[in-house]
């Protein structure tokens, strides 16, 4: 589907691992600047299944995908001057950049990402914070309670391969990659 607006239609692609903080940060920033939108893949993930951590095998992840590019490919196709900001996970460059092609595709004519660099100390704090996940310690006395749980060491993991995997974000084909510490200063984005 090609194009059927006219006008800069921005997506701001936030990209990081999960505790790095980008859907609340994405929330500071919607308060901010309220010209900006959202597609979230956590709130669809919830509003269907209500969570966001799905068994890998139930199909889950691929029918959220589909409502996720459903949704971006409408906006992009019938809204001018779009500022959109996309919540989801991309694992690696290939990925990052199949989406990018995606939403060009759909009508974008700006693709910015916000590379979350939250420092490891603060990813593992908020990473424990998320609703739904426990540690792997604590298993035999939550049993029960519908907890998706991970060894303690799985932030810090996540976040050295996470790193690695996003060291070329730059030559990734984005038009301009931010980098991001929400624990700073929001920036503006227009």
């Amino acid at each position: 589907m090609g194009r059927n607006n006219t006008g800069d239609n921005t997506i701001y692609l936030l990209v990081g691992q999960r505790g790095a903080g980008k859907s609340h940060y994405a929330g500071r920033l919607i308060k901010n600047q309220p010209e900006l939108s959202i597609v979230s893949r956590d709130a669809i993930l919830i509003r269907l299944y209500g969570s966001t951590d799905t068994d890998p095998y139930s199909g889950a992840g691929h029918s959220v995908q589909k409502i996720m590019h459903r949704l971006l490919r409408r906006k992009l196709s019938t809204q001018t001057n779009l500022r959109l900001i996309l919540d989801t996970f991309t694992s690696d460059s290939r990925e990052r950049k199949l989406l990018i092609n995606k939403m060009r595709e759909y009508g974008a004519t700006r693709i910015v990402a916000l590379y979350f660099v939250t420092p490891l100390e603060i990813v593992d704090q908020w990473f424990w914070e998320k609703p739904g996940i426990a540690k792997m310690s604590e298993m035999s006395a939550r049993r029960g309670e519908g907890l998706v749980f991970f060894s303690e060491n799985a932030p810090g993991r996540d976040y050295k391969v996470f790193h690695e995997l996003a060291s070329q974000i730059d030559s990734d084909g984005f038009d301009e990659v931010i980098r991001i510490d929400p624990q700073k200063e929001l920036v503006v984005l227009f």
